[in-house]
């Protein structure tokens, strides 16, 4: 039977429910930490011997002594146990380790070469050396053995991070939602300015004349598909007799050359250009028949009998009725837009639809990053709380479900 919690009560049960597999790893890690810190604090004893910045003139191996002596202290500054105790802080404690050592091990590669030279530092030296490898063996000891014991416990961190990603992202959305009703005023005052203009777009386009132009564009799109499908095979013919024509493996005049590049290119202007009849283009058909039984044109037997099929079609005037009613409908067009044009209707919408669509870009714009925010924070949430419903289930052996608000 599964239960409803909070995500804080959701965390603090959590926890408490692990703290006793944790505890244990987490103990371990800090005593050695706390182990390398103490011997961090030997290395800098050591290094004290080093110190002759209260000479009043030193010698120079006296200023290298006195700059190793600094360097250490400045070196391994601020280094202390964390207060809260996670792989991910251990994990960069460990590499904060390490990039100090690597730090120290070359600044004494530079002056300790100097320094073994003189025999009245061979003590001193030898006891640096020593602190250093102590320090460095406790490192080792800290990322190669309690790092990887405490890799154990990652998997309930990970669950108890999620969490508390989870509380944080509810929080930041509560904020966002928050942010995006301060802004409602603004947006009712652009909402109100775009619908006053859409009432007079709509007036606009409610003009019988408009509304005309939209139904031949409907009907003229309608047959230019229709005049498409007509001639598509014949199409692919004329694109192969052309390259022959071009390659001079056959005649083909520049007049009939130019018909059919126009009907590959745009047939339902090609047409409405005819007069009616269209007689220029049954010629160049004809034409294009009588060629395409020239060797020089490759073409598999069905496409040839299917183009040879609209031709014939075509030439008995099977486009006549489509061709009178485009060119009805273009002239109809053609005048309604010149009225239109007098009137400064068509202006006057375009005009509308650029101011329309700039304020809707603009009410947009108030709450765009805010609203996208959301989403982006809404995916997170559904992953997070699907993965840790899952992980409690797994882990703890209870079902969950966990309450966002």
């Amino acid at each position: 039977m599964s239960e409803n919690k909070s995500l804080e009560d959701t965390l603090e049960w959590f926890n408490n429910r692990i703290s006793s597999s944790v505890s244990k790893y987490r103990h371990t890690a800090i005593k050695q930490v706390r182990t390398v810190l103490d011997r961090v604090e030997e290395l800098k004893t050591a290094a004290h011997r080093f110190d002759y910045s209260d000479l009043k003139d030193p010698d120079v191996y006296q200023n290298y002594a006195t700059t190793i002596y600094n360097k250490t202290l400045e070196i391994f500054e601020d280094l202390e146990a964390p207060e809260k105790v996670t792989y991910n802080i251990l994990d960069e404690l460990n590499r904060d380790f390490k990039n100090r050592i690597n730090a120290y091990t070359n600044l004494l590669a530079k002056y300790l070469s100097w320094l073994k030279r003189d025999r009245s530092y061979k003590n001193s030296v030898k006891n640096l050396d020593r602190s250093l490898t102590r320090v460095k063996e406790d490192v080792y000891v800290f990322e190669n053995k309690t790092l990887v014991s405490y890799s154990e416990i990652v998997k309930y961190e990970k669950v108890a991070d999620d969490i508390e990603s989870l509380i944080e992202f509810v929080n930041r959305k509560k904020e966002i939602v928050t942010e995006i009703n301060l802004h409602k005023e603004d947006i009712t005052k652009i909402t109100k300015i775009i619908d006053k203009k859409q009432k007079e777009l709509d007036e606009l386009k409610n003009h019988p004349g408009y509304l005309q132009l939209v139904k031949n564009k409907k009907e003229l799109d309608h047959i230019e598909i229709l005049i498409s499908n007509k001639i598509s095979e014949i199409k692919k013919l004329s694109s192969k007799v052309i390259k022959a024509a071009e390659s001079k493996k056959i005649e083909l005049d520049d007049y009939d050359k130019d018909i059919m590049k126009s009907l590959i290119k745009d047939p339902l202007t090609t047409l409405v250009k005819e007069g009616d009849g269209y007689r220029g283009v049954k010629a160049t058909l004809r034409i294009l028949k009588e060629v395409s039984a020239s060797s020089a044109i490759q073409m598999k037997k069905e496409k040839l009998k299917r183009a040879y099929e609209n031709i014939e079609e075509i030439l008995n005037d099977g486009l006549s009725e489509s061709q009178q009613k485009a060119k009805f409908l273009i002239e109809q067009s053609e005048a309604i837009s010149r009225k239109f044009s007098d009137l400064k209707m068509d202006v006057r919408i375009k005009k509308l639809n650029e101011e329309i669509n700039n304020y809707t870009i603009d009410r947009q714009r108030i709450t765009l990053s805010l609203e996208r925010e959301k989403e982006e924070i809404d995916e997170e949430i559904t992953a997070l709380v699907k993965s840790v419903e899952e992980k409690i289930e797994e882990y703890i052996e209870k079902t969950v479900k966990l309450v966002l608000e």
